[in-house]
């Protein structure tokens, strides 16, 4: 039997509306500091690290304006150098009259004697006899044993180093194999800058001063093929400036580098005249010194 359920009294008013709703409390001083902070919650104290990500934001901002303005130097077509220079210094024409004489003036204050005084004079420019406006080609002998000779072909810049003693030897000290591989040095490093900035620049030549009391006969020949590893690099690289003093040559790093690049390259020379009224410097072999 279900349990009974009492009737209301008849004589009870009816509730009020008002008291079928809950009671309306004041809210406290925590929950209005709630909704006027709104969704996100009440403001949190600054960081200790805010100065620094302002700084890396900063930062980002600079690299990004930095990288817009190379993107507007390439797209001007200013873009910057590809690599080092393959030396400091270039002559300022490329023709090999004066841009070989530029050449000469360049390296040859750069050699000097233990007293100080410069090693030798140099003068460039195409290959001649002298003053005399000949035709000159380059004939190079056989091998020892071999009576063939060859006529070498393409443009040659001639330097002539030349000691301010009698028929240009060097009038002060003595010749030496120090001596006579700092001249090589000298020769290879015209031969260097001949070939990289001289246009069409085969063949490079240059003519070594004797012993006293001897005449003119030793010369460096250089083609370019003989040197394509060297030219290759920058400059610094194979003979690095200024060059060693006559007597630090032959115990420094680059004696060897030297005696390999110049070895096989060292001539006696004559001029000779041909039937066309032209003339031929004629080199024949010298044997290697170390």
């Amino acid at each position: 039997m279900a349990e009974a359920v009492d009737p209301p009294e008849p004589d009870a008013p009816p509730p009020d509306e008002h008291e079928l709703l809950p009671a309306r409390t004041e809210p406290s001083a925590e929950v209005e500091r709630a909704q006027r902070a709104g969704p996100l919650g009440p403001p949190l104290p600054p960081s200790k690290h805010a100065p620094r990500f302002r700084m890396l934001t900063g930062g980002l901002v600079g690299v990004a304006i930095g990288a817009l303005a190379a993107a507007a130097v390439l797209v001007a077509g200013g873009g910057p150098k590809a690599g080092l220079a393959w030396s400091p210094w270039k002559p300022s024409d490329s023709g090999i009259s004066k841009g070989a004489d530029q050449i000469a003036r360049h390296v040859g204050p750069s050699y000097r004697l233990p007293s100080g005084d410069q090693l030798v004079l140099v003068t460039g420019g195409p290959l001649k006899v002298a003053a005399l406006d000949l035709p000159v080609r380059i004939a190079v002998e056989g091998r020892a044993g071999s009576p063939d000779a060859q006529v070498v072909n393409g443009k040659t810049a001639m330097y002539v180093l030349c000691g301010l003693g009698s028929r240009c030897s060097i009038d002060k000290g003595k010749p030496s194999s120090q001596r006579f591989l700092l001249l090589r040095r000298e020769a290879l490093e015209l031969a260097l800058y001949s070939f990289h900035y001289l246009n069409g620049v085969q063949n490079v030549v240059a003519l070594l001063p004797p012993a006293p009391g001897q005449r003119p006969r030793n010369a460096v020949f250089f083609r370019r093929g003989d040197l394509t590893p060297a030219l290759d690099h920058p400059l610094a690289a194979t003979l690095p400036s200024p060059p060693p003093t006559l007597n630090a040559l032959p115990s420094s790093p680059e004696a060897t580098l030297i005696t390999q690049l110049t070895n096989r390259n060292l001539f006696q020379y004559s001029f000779q005249q041909g039937q066309d009224l032209g003339a031929f410097l004629v080199l024949s072999r010298l044997a290697a010194s170390g």
